[in-house]
C-alpha cells in the first residue's frame, strides 16, 4: 500500500511539473505576441524582453503588471468592441504567465524556442518604401515646444499609403507628432523663413496648413505601425511636402531629435486600389452642452454630435483628450434608432492613444449620426491632473489644456465593404491577412420575446460564439463553445430578467458572421 501511495504521490508530482509552462513552450509566444513591440532595444519601454535572460530578469515586474491589467496597455473596453491587434492577454495567458513565474520560471527547451521578432532598431517596420527625416533640431528652451518641418518627397506621381510608422530620434521628449502631405508652398516658406530647422507652430497651430493638405496620420504614445489592407492607401500627391509637426515636452532644453518616419507604398493596380482619408468628424465644434470650459474642483460630460450626411466605409477611429479627461465613448446611431459601439475608454490615458482599427470594415450610412462622449475630472481626485491645486481648464494645444476630438478612418462605401475583415486573427483565420466574411445563417425565435429565444444556426465545424448587448453597447449575456460540430447548431437564451427594449445579438464562427436585433417584451 505504501509502495502504491508513493508511486501516485510522484505520478501526480510529474503531471503537476509537465503541466507547468515553460519559457520556450509558452511564455515566450505570449511576450514576442504581446510586449516585445515595445520591449526591444531601441524602442520606448525601459527595458528589453527578447530573451529568455531579459524575461527572468523581470519577471516578477510582469506578472504584477499583467495582474493589473497595466500591461500590455490597451485602454479600450474589450467587451464594448474589439478591434485589429489589440493587446489584450486572454485569461489563460495570465494563468500561464503566473504559473510561469511561481514555479521559478522554468527555461525548458531553449533550442525549441520560438524565434524572435525582428525589429529595425526602435521601429517595427522592416524594409520601407521610403524614409523621411528631419534635420537635427536642439530643443531650444524649457517650456512646450511645437515645430513643424517640411521635406520635400520628390515624388514625380501619386503615392499610397499603405503604411507608416513614426520612430523619435529621442523617446523621452517627443510628446506626439501629426503628418500631413501638402503640395502648397506655405510651410514650405515658413521653413525657409526660419533660421533653425523647421518653423515654430506655437501651440500646436496649423495654420500653414492649406486646402489642398491630406491628413496623413498622427503619432502619439502608444502607437506602432498604421497598416492597411493591401489594396488600400492614403492618397498623397505628386511633389507634396511631407509635413512632420512635433510637440517637445517641457524640459527637454539642449536635446537633440532628428525623428523619422517610415513609409510602405500600396502597389495595388488602379483598377482594385481603395483610397483611404482621414477627418475629424467628431470635434468642439458639434460641442451641444458647451461652452468647452472645466472650472477647477468640478467633473464635467460633455457631448459631441454629428450627422455627416455621407455614405462612408469606417477603418478606424481615434479619440484625442489630454490629461484632464478620465474617459472617452463613440456610438453610431442609425435610423430606425439603431445604435452601434464603436469605443470605450473607461480609464482614459493621455500617454497610450491608439488608432483604433476595427476588425472589420463598417458600412457608415447617410443617416447615421455620430456620438462622442468624454468625461473630464478636473479635481485632486484625478491623479493625471496637471495643476495641483486645479485650475480651470479650456481648450487649447499646451498639454495643460485640454481637446475633445475623434478621428475616423474612411473610404468611399462600396456594396459588400461591410464583409471586408481587416484582423483575420480574430475570425480565426490563418492565412490570409485581409478577408470577406461570410454571412452566417441565423434564425431567431420567437421575436419578439418575452421568455426564451431560440438561436439556430447552420455552421461549419469551429468553435462558435454569440452575445446579446443592449443599446449602449453593455453586454448583457454571451456565450462561447469551442469544436462544434458541423450542422445544425441551437441555444436557448433566456431573457425572461432582461429589461424590455431593443438588444443585438451577434453569433461568429470562423469566418462567418450574422447580427439581428431582438426586442424583449413582457
Amino acid at each position: 500500500m505504501k509502495k502504491i501511495l508513493i508511486l501516485l504521490f510522484c505520478f501526480s508530482a510529474f503531471e503537476i511539473n509537465a503541466q507547468t509552462p515553460d519559457w520556450s513552450s509558452k511564455v515566450a509566444s505570449i511576450l514576442y505576441s504581446n510586449c516585445t513591440v515595445c520591449h526591444h532595444d531601441g524602442a520606448i519601454a525601459p527595458f528589453s524582453l527578447m530573451t529568455y535572460d531579459d524575461a527572468v530578469a523581470n519577471g516578477i515586474n510582469i506578472q504584477i503588471d499583467v495582474n493589473s491589467k497595466k500591461m500590455p496597455p490597451w485602454p479600450a473596453d474589450p467587451n464594448y468592441n474589439h478591434y485589429w491587434n489589440e493587446r489584450v492577454l486572454s485569461d489563460d495567458d495570465i494563468t500561464a504567465i503566473n504559473d510561469w513565474v511561481n514555479a521559478g520560471m522554468p527555461s525548458g527547451d531553449l533550442s525549441s524556442a520560438p524565434v524572435p521578432p525582428v525589429y529595425n532598431g526602435g521601429a517595427t517596420m522592416l524594409n520601407p518604401d521610403d524614409t523621411i527625416q528631419i534635420p537635427k533640431f536642439t530643443i531650444t528652451n524649457d517650456s512646450n515646444v511645437y515645430r513643424s518641418f517640411v521635406i520635400h518627397s520628390n515624388y514625380t506621381e501619386t503615392k499610397y499609403i499603405n503604411e507608416f510608422e513614426f520612430i523619435p530620434g529621442d523617446w523621452s521628449i517627443v510628446h506626439h507628432t501629426t503628418f500631413n502631405a501638402d503640395t502648397a508652398d506655405i510651410a514650405y516658406l515658413k521653413d525657409l523663413a526660419d533660421t533653425l530647422p523647421g518653423f515654430d507652430t506655437g501651440g500646436g497651430g496649423n495654420g500653414f496648413i492649406s486646402n489642398t493638405s491630406v491628413d496623413v496620420g498622427a503619432w502619439l504614445p502608444g502607437n506602432g505601425i498604421f497598416k492597411l489592407p493591401s489594396n488600400m492607401g492614403i492618397e498623397i500627391p505628386p511633389g507634396a511636402d511631407i509635413i512632420i509637426s512635433i510637440h517637445y515636452s517641457p524640459g527637454s532644453m539642449g536635446k537633440v531629435d532628428s525623428s523619422k518616419l517610415f513609409f510602405k507604398f500600396c502597389s495595388a493596380p488602379d483598377s482594385s486600389r481603395r483610397r483611404v482619408y482621414r477627418t475629424k468628424w467628431l470635434f468642439l465644434a458639434q460641442l451641444v452642452n458647451g461652452p468647452f470650459i472645466i472650472p477647477a474642483n468640478v467633473v464635467k460630460t460633455f457631448n459631441e454630435v454629428t450627422t455627416p450626411g455621407v455614405h462612408k466605409s469606417m477603418l478606424g477611429l481615434t479619440p484625442h483628450s489630454h490629461h484632464v479627461c478620465t474617459s472617452w465613448r463613440v456610438r453610431m446611431v442609425t435610423s430606425p434608432g439603431d445604435t452601434t459601439n464603436l469605443l470605450y475608454i473607461p480609464k482614459w490615458s493621455f500617454y497610450w492613444q491608439y488608432n483604433y482599427m476595427l476588425t472589420k470594415v463598417m458600412e457608415v450610412p447617410f443617416d447615421a449620426t455620430l456620438l462622442g462622449e468624454a468625461v473630464f475630472d478636473n479635481t485632486v481626485n484625478n491623479p493625471d491632473n496637471p495643476n495641483n491645486p486645479p485650475k480651470m481648464v479650456k481648450d487649447g494645444g499646451e498639454s495643460g489644456d485640454e481637446m475633445m476630438s475623434c478621428g475616423f478612418v474612411l473610404m468611399d462605401y462600396q456594396t459588400g465593404d461591410e464583409n471586408i475583415i481587416l484582423d483575420s486573427a480574430f475570425y480565426g483565420l490563418p492565412t490570409s491577412q485581409f478577408s470577406v466574411a461570410e454571412k452566417l445563417p441565423l434564425n431567431i425565435y420567437p421575436n419578439p420575446a418575452n421568455g426564451k429565444v431560440n438561436l439556430v444556426s447552420d455552421l461549419p465545424a469551429h468553435n462558435v460564439s454569440w452575445q446579446l448587448t443592449d443599446l449602449f453597447g453593455v453586454v448583457v449575456k454571451s456565450n462561447k463553445v469551442k469544436n462544434v460540430s458541423k450542422g445544425i447548431y441551437t441555444e436557448d437564451i433566456d431573457v425572461s430578467t432582461l429589461t424590455v427594449g431593443l438588444y443585438q445579438l451577434s453569433i461568429q464562427s470562423g469566418d462567418k458572421v450574422a447580427v439581428k436585433k431582438i426586442t424583449v417584451v413582457r
